[in-house]
């Protein structure tokens, strides 16, 4: 089995690349155009401006090589003015090794409304499965304001 893997192009000798690639994170609202984020593992990213009450969702775009993950899951904390707001994780799933690319969209989250509300959210996300492995974590921030 091991050979037919290596031979298929999932599994490299010596397993030189992360098993869990997350590539890109894209900030959907209906009716406006979607936000994409490269995403590297650390790092932070560039702050949106998001209008107060809008219905959004977030879809990661993963690759999984070399072996199975099982229980797949993105967290993510926001805090408001260094308290955090509050914290959700959704279960991604199990993926086997694919050549594409694969993508999970979260339900629809909505950006609290209200001028006590107003200002600049972070937001630490991370990628991780059932063994607690983090597979890559970033820092990234929301403006609401009340226009875009």
């Amino acid at each position: 089995m091991l050979c037919l893997l290596i031979l298929a192009g999932f599994l490299q000798p010596g397993y030189t690349t992360p098993n869990v690639e997350l590539q890109s994170m894209t900030i959907v609202v209906d009716g406006r155009a979607n936000v994409t984020m490269e995403v590297i593992s650390g790092q932070e990213l560039p702050t949106i401006r998001m209008k107060e009450g809008t219905a959004y969702r977030i879809s990661l775009r993963f690759k999984v090589s070399n072996e199975i993950v099982s229980g797949l899951r993105y967290h993510q904390v926001r805090s408001y003015k260094g308290i955090k707001a509050d914290k959700v994780t959704y279960m991604v799933g199990s993926y086997g090794p694919r050549e594409q690319s694969q993508e999970f969209i979260t339900p629809v989250d909505e950006i609290p409304k209200g001028m006590m509300y107003r200002g600049v959210y972070q937001i630490k996300s991370k990628f991780l499965d059932d063994d607690k492995k983090v597979w890559s974590h970033w820092t990234w921030y929301i403006n609401v304001g009340t226009d875009w």
